[in-house]
């Protein structure tokens, strides 16, 4: 058992100890926040099904008089999602609560609430992988087989959601008399890892957030690209290799979701010293644990834009 104790936190140091604790790294958890997310019912099951009606067959036939016309067949297409636990605990031993003197038990419940959100993003990063539209880039000059991005990448990607009938996200932010700023078109989004900022930057229809004409950006948003705005995170997906691919998930609405169960959604526990068979009160336990699942619903409405580091 891995038991966090006085050897790893060193309560009692020959220097004076800060009282207060610094930030720790904290990142940018993007890949849940465009799903729809939905909820199942407890005491029923754990995975839900999706349903969607296709449209009909709108190619012209005329009708001919005193002919019944040919009666179609309507056609639905459903998604599974199923949900699955995850849980992380930590331990804190006896020592540790008694002699330091931080508020290492408050931090520590902290912590795990960010990693309880970092790790429920990946879980949805790597689902969004599994997208069958990959798009790569191919009009960059880095000289690669997968190249940096370019306009004309992007603008396949947009015709690609344009064609299926994608709907956009976010409404136009109109100009106002602000100086320096530029209206925002209606867009998609997209998500790039933090290595593409600069190539993202260097599109010529590149418009950061600090030049919209209304401060109504997320705070992971990198900024806009004509029909598509960005949000970076350093837990952006990779595709290992030479050179590692980049890739960039774009969406409209509706895409994909995300799964939980009512009143198990999520969960945070801590256990007194002494609790279950700790019989001489030498740990104190915490943890976190969630019902979750993610799943791609209209793969029409997403892909996947593949680009490598420029030069």
């Amino acid at each position: 058992m891995n038991v966090t104790t006085t050897a790893d936190l060193n309560p009692n140091p020959s220097n004076y100890m800060d009282r207060v604790l610094w930030d720790r790294q904290k990142r940018f958890d993007v890949h849940n926040l465009f799903g729809n997310a939905r909820r199942l019912p407890a005491k029923n099951s754990d995975t839900l099904t999706v349903r969607r009606f296709d449209a009909l067959d709108d190619t012209p036939v005329a009708a001919t008089e005193g002919v019944t016309p040919a009666l179609e067949t309507i056609t639905k297409a459903d998604v599974d999602i199923t949900v699955e636990q995850f849980i992380k605990v930590v331990a804190l031993s006896d020592r540790v609560i008694v002699e330091d003197q931080s508020e290492d038990a408050n931090e520590v419940a902290d912590m795990l609430s960010q990693n309880m959100f970092e790790m429920l993003d990946k879980v949805t990063r790597d689902t969004l992988l599994a997208t069958a539209v990959q798009i790569d880039c191919v009009n960059g000059v880095n000289g690669n087989a997968v190249t940096e991005i370019t306009q004309v990448d992007l603008d396949v990607a947009v015709d690609y959601m344009e064609g299926n009938d994608g709907k956009r996200f976010t409404p136009n932010i109109y100009g106002t008399l602000a100086f320096g700023s530029n209206p925002v078109e209606e867009a998609y989004w997209a998500i790039c890892h933090t290595d593409l900022r600069k190539d993202i930057r260097a599109l010529a229809s590149f418009l950061p957030t600090a030049a919209y004409p209304q401060r109504d950006s997320l705070q992971a948003e990198l900024g806009s690209t004509d029909e598509i705005r960005w949000v970076r995170t350093s837990a952006g997906s990779i595709t290992s290799g030479s050179p590692d691919i980049f890739n960039n998930f774009f969406f409209a609405q509706n895409a994909y979701a995300e799964v939980s169960i009512d009143e198990v959604a999520t969960e945070m526990i801590i256990k007194p010293i002494g609790w279950g068979e700790d019989y001489a009160n030498q740990r104190q336990t915490m943890a976190w644990k969630a019902m979750f699942g993610a799943g791609i619903v209209v793969d029409d409405w997403m892909g996947n834009l593949r680009a490598t580091k420029s030069a």
